[in-house]
């Protein structure tokens, strides 16, 4: 029996530090307070800051313009929470970048929100998610969020020692979708707890060589909503995760093959 040949692009580190008691993302009441007149049919995202998510800001995208719920109270109508599209003469319908500034979570000041609004139909010959989106809904966009974060006793790569963490367009439970009513937005999950993740969907099949791909982060709720560290700095360059995978046996019978691997690869 050939087993897959095991890579992995990054190597990754659990930190017991920032483990703290896990928040049950999935009971917070997702409803906006006080709502602006939209132009459009508006699509929903919320944001929870800190290991606790205490901070809970809204994400409203209403076509070319971002609404951002800054101080985390629900009311999207006040001063300073409307953020307009970047544009440019080559930009392409329903492709848009919000870049929204700083957000405050308590003595933590985070940088530079950014969110992307991207075609992804470039992306369907290599993903199933994203593939089966596009049968349903073929102008369906794709989200992705970044935010640099201030992080206590964590150096990150970005300004001022802070910690890059994004969600992607896409991860091994789905594409990232903004949704059309609050209550059932995803929740995306910045500066929580890490914990270590594949990076999309995985498949392992016999007599084929296979990269597991693997990131730490903080797991959210919905689709998508995996947010990822970039480990730069963060990761010591001599930690190794290690992976134990149990292959079924190939004849009835006998028992199943066990593997154990040192992941040492990093991009």
């Amino acid at each position: 029996m050939l087993l897959p040949r095991l890579s992995a692009i990054l190597s990754v580190l659990l930190v017991s530090s920032l483990a703290s008691a896990a928040v049950d993302l999935s009971k917070i009441e997702r409803k906006p307070v006080k709502e602006p007149a939209y132009r459009t049919k508006p699509k929903y995202c919320l944001l929870v800051l800190g290991p606790e998510a205490k901070t809970r800001i809204w994400l409203v995208q209403d076509g070319d313009t971002l609404y951002v719920d800054r101080n985390g109270n629900g009311d999207l109508t006040e001063a300073n929470e409307k953020v307009a599209a970047e544009k440019s003469e080559d930009t392409e319908e329903g492709v848009y970048t919000f870049k929204a500034g700083d957000l405050r979570d308590g003595e933590r000041l985070h940088k530079e929100l950014t969110l992307y609004v991207t075609k992804i139909d470039h992306m369907a010959d290599q993903d199933d998610f994203i593939r089966t989106l596009l049968k349903k809904n073929p102008k369906a966009r794709g989200y992705r969020v970044l935010l640099e974060v201030e992080m206590p006793g964590r150096k990150g790569a970005a300004i001022g020692g802070r910690v890059q963490q994004s969600s992607f367009l896409v991860d091994s439970t789905g594409v990232l979708q903004f949704a059309e009513i609050p209550q059932v937005a995803p929740i995306l999950h910045f500066g929580g707890p890490w914990q270590v993740a594949l990076f999309g969907k995985q498949q392992l099949k016999k007599e084929r060589d296979t990269d597991v791909v693997l990131g730490v982060g903080s797991p959210g709720v919905g689709a998508g909503s995996f947010t990822w560290i970039d480990y730069e700095n963060l990761i010591p360059a001599d930690k190794y995760p290690t992976l134990d995978i149990v292959y079924p046996p190939s004849r009835p019978g006998e028992p199943p093959v066990r593997e154990h691997y040192e992941l040492k690869q990093r991009c």
